[in-house]
């Protein structure tokens, strides 16, 4: 291919390489492999700056979603991407190819709300629209349903709600409906507008669903059952291998929701998570920090641990628990941290991890328990 200025780029030139790229990357089953691969062709194609734009922005949304890049690596692609748009004189907002600074920004975005900093994901966003003119990359579909998921990072709840209503007012990708439909039952839940997510639930269900969507929902009808009631029996009858809901992302909220209640009667409900991480059929692997966080919890009940070391694995969860992209595993382990706290007589270092989980609850629902199994400690005769 010959070397090609950015003046003489087309958009159909771009979506050419886009769908050839995919195409390539179609055999490889995991970022190991991918991202070699794509780390290669960029050296290669050196003197082809489209090419090697496109395979930078790719590898780049590859890690986005998989991992696999150092930070080093991350913030030298960025250069470089920056440094091929720049040099071909692709203007921000004027340039009929303005919608790649767009894209740029985009994956900007969704890296800080996958490092858990929903404002810094904010900043990219906005510039998102600044930079890439009349041509919106997604449309200002996809730009609510970003904004959304942000707000529900921040606690807003309500406002991530309404997002999704104006996403799905724009016309929202089919691709993308699923994932909105679950953030707006996931944002009423939060909100405590359970009724509104019950009528919501039941319209979803009226029509065909993917088997993962299907599941999500449900999912979340046991989660406001729980906000309802108060108890997570309903949630454990389904968490065991038999069942549908026996998977990594379902195991790790359950482990955390064990230790969210009051009671210990479910505390062996499941097995250590060091067995669960060597069974084939189930891959933590995508739920790195949330994995940690969990490890690091159930380490922290072993009474055979001294406390000193036990609170040094208390402060580890502390430091990453921010950097969690969603905010129910925020509160939830907030929660579980908060009740090992108080059963290990570390009520001063409690009083300060409750304030954070009920400052960030009233955010999202206006009481002090959002996830709804901490109204006990509520009346704070613990702190005394």
């Amino acid at each position: 291919m010959s070397k090609a200025s950015g003046r003489s780029w087309k958009r159909e030139q771009i979506e050419q390489i886009k769908a050839r790229i995919r195409e390539e990357l179609a055999p490889f089953q995991s970022s190991l492999d991918r991202i070699p691969f794509l780390l290669n062709r960029i050296a290669q194609s050196e003197e082809q700056e489209l090419d090697r734009l496109i395979y930078t922005m790719t590898i780049l949304h590859t890690h986005v979603r998989e991992g696999g890049l150092t930070d080093l690596q991350v913030k030298e692609l960025f250069q470089l991407a920056d440094a091929l748009l720049t040099l071909q004189n692709i203007k921000p907002r004027s340039s009929p190819l303005a919608f790649l600074w767009g894209e740029l920004h985009i994956l900007k975005a969704q890296l800080h709300m996958s490092d858990g900093q929903p404002l810094m994901a904010c900043i990219e966003q906005q510039l998102v629209e600044h930079v890439s003119g009349a041509d919106l990359p997604g449309g200002k579909s996809f730009q609510a349903l970003s904004l959304a998921r942000m707000s529900l990072r921040l606690g807003e709840a309500q406002l991530a709600a309404q997002y999704v209503e104006r996403a799905m007012e724009h016309g929202l990708d089919p691709n993308f409906l699923p994932y909105a439909q679950l953030m707006k039952l996931r944002s009423l839940r939060l909100a405590h507008r359970l009724d509104e997510a019950d009528a919501f639930t039941s319209d979803l269900l009226r029509v065909e669903l993917d088997e993962r969507t299907r599941r999500e929902i449900q999912w979340e009808v046991l989660c406001r059952q729980i906000v309802r009631t108060g108890s997570i029996d309903g949630l454990m009858e389904v968490m065991n291998p038999r069942r549908d809901f026996y998977q990594a992302s379902y195991i790790l909220e359950s482990f955390f929701w064990i230790r969210s209640i009051g009671g210990l009667q479910w505390m062996d409900h499941l097995p250590k998570l060091k067995s669960l991480g060597q069974k084939k059929n189930l891959n933590f692997k995508p739920h790195g920090v949330y994995q940690r966080c969990a490890i690091q919890l159930e380490r922290a009940y072993d009474k055979e641990i001294p406390l000193a070391h036990r609170l040094a694995l208390v402060k580890k969860t502390l430091q990453s628990v921010h950097t969690l992209p969603d905010i129910d595993k925020v509160l939830l382990v907030h929660l579980a941290l908060l009740r090992w706290l108080i059963r290990s007589q570390c009520r001063e270092l409690a009083r300060f991890v409750y304030s954070e989980y009920a400052n960030l609850s009233h955010r999202l629902c206006g009481t002090s328990d959002a996830l709804g199994v901490a109204m006990d400690l509520s009346q704070k005769t613990w702190m005394k």
